[in-house]
């Protein structure tokens, strides 16, 4: 049986490993000569000791690969400039190092965790001091300020792929390697206007150190300066009116906060409440009337009487009207049995001042506070 082309091939295999070439080389910038990524080593002299966001940047180096080219030195030039590495350097070289990594470390690293075979470098072997060079390299790297930034990332928002798919702000983050909040804060900043871009920018270089303090005016006041979260949170939201009244200082930062936070269509310079009706009232200070004097008893003659229960009957009480300070008050008249038993009640149930609103709510208290035998005591004495 005569052989077949074919067989005993794994054709999956053949197409996963030109698919993975084919991926590969389009992650790679073509023209530049390119190592495996563990044929790097980091250069001992880096002076970036941490490095941050490798995972973000794994993931750009995934899906976008790497495009821009990591600047290598051959390890002797290497050596001749920093001697003192010699040893670990020469000792990485028997593992395999073909290069030392000048720019780029991050991407060393990202490539590392990304599990990419091929990354692109440029290879240099005249750089008279490597600190030198990297502090330029360093200094020199302008990035976009936050306006511009907002424009690249809103034109990257509205272009559309092959089936006429749009990236949302998270998978346009995943991309870059950032937040999605990074992408939206930078995204609302395109809704400020011109003034208050301007501030954004200013405040970004100072702290950039980029700002000369002589570009600021002299007469006209301090420059304004924005950071980006407090603009894309707060003056962002506002509506364009808004916004420059607060740039011509009619709306302070605190009114701007707080206006922020309503609907468009609610949004305006808050003004002074008017005085309420009850100002007028509330403003006075109310005298309280004075409270009336409780009416003096008699001193206890007998300590041992005083100590006896009043075996006499009494009426049942009926609690008092309670004081207030705006009524007038009277003491009512009273006998001298009244008195009496006044001075031994004290100590069970001392007997108040009698509020006086009425006659008929006088005769009530009276009627309260004495029993039957007194009340017609009072009533001789009352009599003409």
């Amino acid at each position: 049986m005569p052989h077949k082309p074919g067989l005993k091939r794994d054709l999956a295999a053949e197409r996963a490993a030109r698919k993975a070439a084919t991926q590969q080389a389009r992650l790679v910038p073509q023209g530049l000569p390119t190592v495996r990524p563990d044929q790097l080593m980091p250069s001992p002299e880096n002076g970036r000791k941490k490095l941050l966001k490798i995972d973000e940047l794994a993931d750009t180096l995934r899906t976008d690969g790497m495009n821009t080219a990591m600047t290598v030195i051959p390890p002797d030039v290497y050596v001749e400039l920093y001697p003192q590495h010699k040893e670990a350097v020469e000792a990485r070289v028997a593992e395999g190092i073909l290069f030392v990594v000048h720019h780029g470390h991050r991407r060393l690293a990202a490539a590392l965790k990304a599990g990419l075979t091929e990354v692109p470098i440029l290879v240099r072997r005249d750089v008279p001091s490597l600190r030198i060079a990297a502090i330029q390299e360093n200094l020199q790297r302008m990035g976009l300020n936050p306006i511009e930034e907002a424009v690249e990332f809103q034109e990257a928002l509205d272009e559309k792929d092959e089936a006429g798919k749009q990236l949302s702000q998270r998978e346009l983050a995943k991309r870059v390697g950032c937040s999605q909040t990074y992408v939206s804060h930078r995204v609302a900043l395109l809704r400020l206007i011109p003034e208050l871009q301007q501030a954004v920018v200013d405040h970004w270089l100072k702290e950039q150190q980029l700002l000369d303090s002589a570009e600021s005016p002299d007469s006209a006041g301090a420059r304004l300066m924005l950071p980006v979260r407090e603009a894309a949170t707060v003056y962002a939201r506002l509506r364009t009116d808004l916004q420059e009244a607060f740039v011509r200082g009619q709306l302070s930062t605190a009114q701007a906060a707080a206006v922020s936070k309503l609907p468009t269509g609610q949004q305006a310079i808050p003004t002074d409440e008017p005085a309420d009706d009850c100002a007028a009232i509330t403003a006075t200070e109310l005298t309280p009337a004075a409270l009336p004097e409780p009416r003096a008893s008699e001193p206890v003659q007998d300590t041992a009487a005083a100590a006896e229960p009043d075996s006499r009957p009494t009426s049942p009480k009926r609690p008092a009207p309670q004081r207030t300070a705006e009524t007038p008050t009277s003491s009512a008249p009273a006998s001298q049995a009244e008195a009496a038993d006044t001075s031994v009640a004290t100590a069970e149930e001392p007997r108040g001042v009698i509020v006086v609103r009425s006659i008929e709510e006088l005769a009530l208290s009276i009627m309260d506070l004495l029993d039957e035998s007194e009340i017609e005591e009072l009533k001789a004495l009352l009599a003409p």
